[in-house]
């Protein structure tokens, strides 16, 4: 066991080395923050597409889902900017006209918690006015001057806790260079903070591309660590739990968990932050083209100017919308109906003509948050829903507190893998070791596919871009909690509509309610992979070359770089040994050979058999053959080995017929250049050719081998083609070269014959010509000597003598071509009437010479 480790660690310690690397670098990438934007992106993707808003519209029936949200928002929205405005009420609204009244109002409506979204640090602006023009005016006239708005707003704040309302306000953590301490806090006036309302820190906590996702649980200053300045969420959640004052926040590290009280807060990371579980989109946000113009309602919200418009305040739009909420107090519409029976009809189904009820008020119990949401005050946010049904529209910032406060009341915290996903090295955290198994894990499954799966590096790069696709859909359907939101999604930009409905109905999996949402990293896992993949592919690609290149520089002088390539791709290098396998055997010799050496000299003979083989050579490599060796001027070669070469009996004759037409080739050549003696330019050279069962290998001692072949198919082909000038042909073949390439070329069939050395009778067959560029000739000559030889088989002599004189007349003369087959079956018969064979004469013909 312990030696296979090692082995296998000797033979992969660079493709290993470089998938750890990989994990390593995908690892320090992901703690310096390379990939934190493009998390932060897809945390957001999974938001706005994979599991949607928690609350709002969701039917296609435009049914409102809700989740028994704590929170009303009541908005200063462009609604109440035009209706003050056009009241002569100018912003900064007064607040003893304005703010105090809408405190009383949504106290006696039952609210339990008010949270304002707005600073109260300086003092009443239009009080101030009134105070520093009040001694210029005539005493009689200061009597009616209305009191101090800081003073006003007080009482009503006072009014509403004696009423059982909490009033949270918010602060903000300030920092002066200049001032010592230079950190301090911004508290509401002090008239207002002399009732002991709650305060709440507002300082945003915005991630690196401007979005709010994170919510700050208190804030320490420098100066004075130990106190807790809790954030105007917790605050209000601690108004609304009715939390005891002596409770402080305290961290557990092991299980990342804020105690505050009973509260539990689940902290990302080691940090004194949790990551808001948002609704849904801003509340005011309207479909894009959808005919219903309602907003989305994520939370309910109210104008207000809704919250002013009572009896006893006149609003240019006055309907008293907020006195049918109020005690003792009819809306002024209601009034209006002239109708008494329909009047008190009305009352009747409004519940005022009844004891008045006040848990039936849309405030009763619910954390009321006082802000901003028109435009032209910019108190707005960027939230995972900025993008929601492609549409562009920031959330108010009153609305983020929202659903920091929804999240701690219902408890449903985004779970994240690791503790935390982005921002390690900047907060100074470590990286989390479930992180680095997670990316080990799916980087090593990568790795396993790459090297131990032996595949093109298209296919693998397909099942490492499948794993990753799998990952990806798992880690989106954690956060949905729904593993079938990929593969829905897909098939629903895939599948016709109805096909997909009746295959929805067996995969419908229930609506995600508060919680269960589960977040893993996707950026730095995906990027593990792709490094993983791609450092492999770079060392697998030149690790590839460098083989290449050895077996180039050790075969590629008698192996064609087809059969190279091949030889690598199925590594199928040449062993030691022989290897029996089914190949072609390929020999060719130059005719008369000896009469070149008498004519030339051995410079010139030497520069003569240079430019033949190199020609001869480059088409026997073109034709995926492999060099066996050069013997003067024969050349001997193979097809088949030492990798697999397709149809490689139909390439040896390709080569043969392509070896005749080059040595044509160079004969005119030759006879264009003036120095070369007859001889060379009448040059042929004979071939053989048979297939069969051979033995190829590395033959030879041990101190000097020879990639070769050795069997009885070569050694028949090798007889084919020394016999060859018995019947004065040039490309000589065996019985299987004929059954295996008769389709795709023209063959002659010459004799059945007992070779020298050999017992067993073969057919041999003279390679004429490719069926594509035969000419008819050719085929008049083939077809005369058939019925020649049927004759001669029949012992017809005299008949057959006429067929064979026919083709003779046909057959090709020139002036190196001794004999040709017509000729020596002519004389065959002459002979054969002299001594008949006899009657059980078979037809082979025994050769006594090589």
């Amino acid at each position: 066991m312990i030696d296979s480790i090692k082995k296998f660690l000797k033979a992969h310690s660079i493709d290993l080395g470089l998938t750890l690397g990989a994990i390593c670098a995908t690892c320090f990438l992901h703690w310096v923050g390379v990939f934190d934007f493009l998390e932060l992106k897809t945390y957001d993707y999974r938001f706005h597409t994979v599991r949607g808003p928690l609350t709002g519209w969701r039917a296609s029936d435009s049914t409102i889902i809700n989740l028994g949200t704590d929170i009303v928002l009541v908005e200063v929205d462009d609604e109440t900017w035009r209706i003050l405005k056009d009241n002569k009420v100018p912003w900064p609204y007064p607040r003893g006209d304005i703010w105090a009244k809408v405190v009383d109002n949504l106290s006696k409506a039952g609210a339990k918690v008010i949270a304002f979204d707005i600073q109260f640090d300086s003092p009443d602006a239009r009080s101030e006015y009134l105070r520093s023009v009040s001694g210029s005016l005539p005493s009689e006239f200061q009597q009616y001057l209305p009191g101090h708005g800081d003073i006003i707003l007080a009482e009503a704040i006072q009014r509403a806790q004696e009423n059982g309302t909490k009033i949270v306000m918010d602060v903000k953590m300030v920092r002066e260079p200049t001032r010592i301490p230079p950190n301090y806090i911004a508290y509401p006036v002090p008239e207002i903070m002399e009732v002991n309302p709650e305060t709440g820190l507002i300082n945003d906590m915005l991630d690196i591309d401007g979005f709010s996702r994170q919510y700050s649980i208190a804030g320490y200053m420098p100066h004075d660590p130990d106190v807790a300045y809790l954030t105007l969420g917790v605050k209000c959640v601690k108004a609304f739990r009715d939390i005891s004052d002596d409770a402080v926040p305290s961290f557990n590290a092991d299980s990342l968990m804020w105690n505050f009280g009973p509260l539990k807060i689940l902290s990302y990371g080691r940090t004194n932050n949790f990551l808001v579980n948002y609704y849904g989109p801003p509340s005011g946000y309207k479909i894009p083209g959808r005919a219903d113009t309602r907003p989305w309602g994520t939370f309910p919200r109210y104008s207000f100017s809704q919250i002013l418009d009572t009896q006893d305040y006149d609003l240019p739009e006055d309907i008293d919308w907020m006195s049918q909420f109020l005690p003792g107090q009819i809306p002024g519409w209601v009034l209006a109906i002239e109708d008494e029976a329909e009047r008190n009809e009305m009352m009747v189904m409004l519940g005022l003509g009844s004891e008045f009820d006040i848990t039936q008020t849309p405030f009763y119990n619910k954390i009321v948050i006082l802000g901003v949401s028109v435009e032209v005050l910019h108190d707005v946010k960027s939230t995972p829903f900025y993008n929601y049904l492609d549409l562009s529209q920031l959330t108010p910032g009153m609305e983020t507190h929202a659903n920091a406060i929804q999240t701690m009341l219902h408890g449903n915290y985004i779970k994240v893998f690791g503790g935390k996903t982005t921002r390690y090295m900047i907060e100074g955290a470590p990286y989390p070791m479930a992180n680095i198994i997670l990316i080990f894990l799916l980087c090593l499954l990568a790795y396993v596919l790459l090297t131990k799966v032996d595949l093109h590096p298209i296919s693998a790069g397909i099942i490492i871009f499948s794993e990753g696709v799998l990952y990806y859909a798992f880690a989106m359907g954690l956060f949905a909690n729904d593993y079938w939101w990929f593969w829905k999604s897909t098939l629903a930009n895939i599948l016709p509509n109805a096909l997909y409905d009746k295959l929805y109905d067996h995969l419908q999996v229930a609506l995600p309610g508060p919680g269960e949402s589960y977040m893993v990293p996707i950026v730095a896992p995906l990027a593990g992979l792709m490094l993983t993949y791609a450092s492999n592919i770079i060392f697998q690609f030149l690790h590839e070359q460098n083989d290449k290149k050895f077996l180039r520089e050790t075969f590629g002088t008698y192996i064609s770089p087809e059969v190279l390539d091949k030889m690598y791709e199925e590594k199928q290098a040449p062993k030691l040994g022989g290897v029996e396998g089914y190949h072609t055997a390929f020999f060719s010799d130059i005719e008369n050979f000896s009469t070149f050496s008498e004519a030339l000299e051995p410079e010139r003979m030497v520069a003569l058999m240079n430019e033949y083989l190199t020609v001869m050579s480059k088409v026997i490599l073109e034709n995926e053959g492999t060099l066996d060796k050069y013997i003067g001027d024969a050349i001997v070669a193979f097809y088949g080995a030492p990798a697999p070469v397709e149809n490689h009996e139909i390439k040896s004759c390709i080569t043969a017929l392509g070896m005749q037409d080059a040595l044509d080739d160079l004969r005119k050549k030759w006879a264009s250049e003036p120095d070369w003696p007859e001889t060379v330019h009448s040059m042929r050279h004979r071939i053989g050719l048979n297939c069969g069962k051979l033995v190829t290998g590395n033959m030879g001692s041990e101190m000097r081998m020879n990639y070769t072949m050795m069997g009885d198919t070569v050694n028949l082909a090798a007889r084919l083609e020394s016999s060859a000038k018995q019947y004065g042909i040039y490309n000589f073949v065996g019985e299987n070269i004929y059954e295996k390439a008769k389709d795709e070329f023209i063959f002659r069939f010459l004799d059945v014959v007992k070779v020298k050395g050999k017992n067993i009778p073969v057919k041999v067959y003279e390679l004429v010509a490719h069926k594509k560029k035969v000419d008819d000739a050719t085929l008049d000559l083939i077809n005369i000597f058939d019925k020649g030889m049927d004759l001669y088989t029949q012992q017809k002599w005299d008949e057959a003598i006429i067929q064979f004189k026919k083709a003779e007349e046909l057959e090709d003369h020139f002036t190196s071509r001794s004999t040709t087959p017509s000729a020596v079956y002519l004389k065959r018969c002459t002979m054969f009437i002299e001594n008949p064979p006899g009657k059980d004469w078979d037809g082979i013909w025994t050769m006594i010479s090589k």
